[in-house]
C-alpha cells in the first residue's frame, strides 16, 4: 500500500511538472501567438510626434535621468519593432547618435514639420533648432482605427542644407480633390521624395506669393485659377501645418 502511495505521488508530481511546463510555455508564447494590440493616440500626427519627442528631449537634457530610465523607449505609442530598435541602440559601443533625436549632441530645442499624410500614413520631420545641426529624424506614422502610432524613425543627414534659399523646394502636381484627413479647402502638392511617391503637403498662399504661368507671366498667386492636376514647382517655407508659398511656377504637361 505504501508503494502504491509513493507511485501515485510520483505520478502526481510528474503531472504537476508537465502542467507547469505547459503553463510556462503558454505564458511565454502568448506574445507571439496573441500579441497585445498596438496602442494609438488620437490627434494630428505632428502633435502625436511632439507628445513623444518633447518628453524624450527633456529627459535627454536632464542630468539625473535619461529617456531609457524614464521608460520612453518602451512607449506603447511606438510599434513593437521600433521599441526593440531603440532599446537595442542604448549604449551601443562607438555610437553616440541618439536613435530618436538623430543627433550626436542633444539639441536645446526641436521642431516638427509635416511632410505628407495620405491613405493612412503620415511622415513628420523632426529637426533641431540649433543652426549647427543639420541632421533630422524622419518619423513614419500609421493610422489604426481612430488613431495613429509611430511605426519607424529614420535618421537622415538632412534634406535642406543652409545653402538652399527655401526650406521647401519641390516639383509635383497641384491637387485639391483630396479625401480626409486632408482638407479639400486647400490646394496640395503631390510629390516624390527620396524616390518614394505619394507625399502630399498643403499649400498656403499670401499676397507675397508669386505665381508664374506656363508662358512666363508673373503675378500674385490666385489659387482660384488653378486646374488639377497641374504640374508645378513650389518653393516656400515649411511650417508645422504646411508650406507657406513664396513662388509657384506652372510647368505645363
Amino acid at each position: 500500500m505504501k508503494y502504491l502511495n509513493r507511485r501515485n505521488l510520483i505520478t502526481g508530481g510528474a503531472a504537476l511538472v508537465v502542467l507547469l511546463v505547459v503553463a510556462a510555455g503558454v505564458f511565454f508564447a502568448k506574445d507571439y501567438f496573441w500579441p497585445a494590440p498596438q496602442e494609438v493616440a488620437v490627434g494630428e500626427p505632428v502633435d502625436i510626434v511632439l507628445d513623444f519627442y518633447e518628453p524624450w528631449l527633456a529627459a535627454a537634457q536632464a542630468t539625473t535621468t535619461n529617456p531609457y530610465k524614464e521608460g520612453f523607449a518602451k512607449s506603447p505609442i511606438l510599434s513593437k519593432e521600433l521599441r526593440k530598435h531603440i532599446q537595442a541602440s542604448k549604449g551601443t559601443a562607438g555610437i553616440d547618435l541618439d536613435p530618436v533625436l538623430c543627433q550626436t549632441s542633444i539639441p536645446t530645442e526641436i521642431a516638427a514639420r509635416p511632410v505628407s499624410q495620405l491613405e493612412g500614413k503620415a511622415q513628420i520631420l523632426v529637426v533641431s533648432r540649433d543652426k549647427k545641426e543639420t541632421k533630422q529624424a524622419v518619423v513614419d506614422l500609421i493610422q489604426l482605427n481612430e488613431g495613429w502610432y509611430i511605426d519607424n524613425i529614420t535618421c537622415s543627414p538632412g534634406e535642406f542644407g543652409p545653402e538652399r534659399e527655401f526650406s521647401f523646394d519641390m516639383e509635383g502636381f497641384l491637387l485639391k480633390s483630396v479625401a480626409p484627413p486632408l482638407n479639400p479647402q486647400f490646394w496640395h502638392l503631390v510629390f516624390v521624395q527620396n524616390d518614394v511617391p505619394g507625399h502630399v503637403v498643403p499649400l498656403f498662399f499670401s499676397p507675397e506669393s508669386t505665381c508664374t504661368a506656363v508662358g512666363g507671366a508673373q503675378a500674385v498667386c490666385d489659387p482660384s485659377t488653378f486646374m488639377e492636376p497641374s504640374k508645378a514647382h513650389v518653393q516656400g517655407e515649411m511650417t508645422e501645418t504646411g508650406v507657406k508659398v513664396k513662388r509657384l511656377q506652372l510647368m505645363g504637361s
